[in-house]
Order: structure tokens, then C-alpha cells, then sequence
């Protein structure tokens, strides 16, 4: 009986001695911020959604590259997100950030109203109808509950011509496309 004690005691206790039989083992904490699991950020896996505190939306190669964005804080506090807030981003990288998506509520949304030099135009998909919108709530509400949806994108306020909130949709007036000078450099000769 004294001898099991003896052998759970043992056992379960460190020598005191620097003598030890047993080999030292040292632990290295890894270089990479990568997640132990190699498997993940492996070249196959899959691209992720990141989301910044201001709601821009960016697509990474894989985990291990947004926990490297967050780490360098570029741009600071991303977070993985579900791949849904990246839809409509097309690429991967910082020069394919844009706002992520929000789904369309159950309900139009009841909005403020705004100055008339604040209203905004906005194109069809095709680019040939325009009409004016009072604000951005207006036109969530066009694209989320009213048919074809999501129709509408902003466009600039001279395609719509004289067009008022209100007015019916009407054809897009074309604006004349920029028109570069081309600058010729002259050389002079030195003598």
C-alpha cells in the first residue's frame, strides 16, 4: 500500500535537481501569425470576406492574409465576415475595397427629406432611362421594393437634364465624352 503512494507521488512530482534524465524540451512560439493549421493557408484555400470598422468590405486570399492585414492594421480592426457582406466585390486586395452589402430590409424604409439641390440622378442598368431620386434611402427603396430590382445606380446629375423629383423616367441625356488635347513637346537644341 505504501509503495503505491510512493509511486503516485513520484510520479506526479518534478525533481528538484538540475540532474534530470529526462531531455529539455523548448518551445519556439512560430515567426508567422498564420494559424497553426498550415492546411488552411495553403494556396487552394479559400478567399475570406474582411470587414472594417467603417463598413468597407475586402476580399484575402485566405485567413492567414487578413490576420496579417489586421496585424500590420491595414486597415485596422478587419474581421473575417460572412462571404455574403462581399458581394459585389469583385477582386482580391485593397484596390477592390468598397462598401459591403446590406441586404434589403422587409419593409421601405421611411426617408428624411432632403434640399433640391441635394437630390441625386440615377441611370437604369441598360444606361437609358433617368430619373431624379430625393437621397440614397430613396434609392435603396427603389432597388429593394419595386420591380426589376435592383435597377438603379446613381450617375452623374447632368444625364438628367432638367428632370425634377417626381417628374416620370425619361431617356438619359449623353453627355459629351472628354475630349484629351494632345500636348506636343517641342525640343530645343542647345548650341
Amino acid at each position: 500500500g505504501m509503495a503505491l503512494v510512493w509511486v503516485s507521488v513520484s510520479a506526479t512530482t518534478r525533481p528538484t535537481t538540475t540532474t534530470s534524465t529526462r531531455p529539455v524540451i523548448t518551445t519556439r512560439r512560430p515567426t508567422s501569425t498564420c494559424p497553426r493549421i498550415t492546411a488552411i493557408c495553403s494556396r487552394t484555400s479559400p478567399k475570406v470576406c474582411g470587414r472594417s470598422p467603417r463598413g468597407q468590405c475586402q476580399r484575402f486570399r485566405n485567413v492567414c492574409e487578413l490576420a496579417e492585414a489586421n496585424r500590420r492594421k491595414n486597415p485596422a480592426g478587419v474581421r473575417h465576415t460572412r462571404d455574403l457582406d462581399c458581394k459585389g466585390v469583385r477582386g482580391v486586395g485593397p484596390a477592390h475595397r468598397r462598401a459591403c452589402h446590406e441586404p434589403c430590409p422587409k419593409r421601405p424604409r421611411v426617408c428624411q427629406r432632403t434640399a433640391a439641390e441635394k437630390h441625386i440622378c440615377v441611370r437604369s442598368r441598360n444606361g437609358k432611362e433617368c430619373k431624379v431620386l430625393a437621397n440614397k434611402c430613396q434609392l435603396s427603396n427603389q432597388n429593394c421594393h419595386s420591380q426589376p430590382r435592383n435597377n438603379w445606380l446613381r450617375t452623374d446629375k447632368r444625364r438628367c437634364g432638367q428632370l425634377q423629383l417626381g417628374d416620370k423616367t425619361q431617356e438619359c441625356i449623353k453627355l459629351p465624352h472628354p475630349t484629351t488635347r494632345r500636348t506636343t513637346r517641342r525640343t530645343t537644341r542647345r548650341t
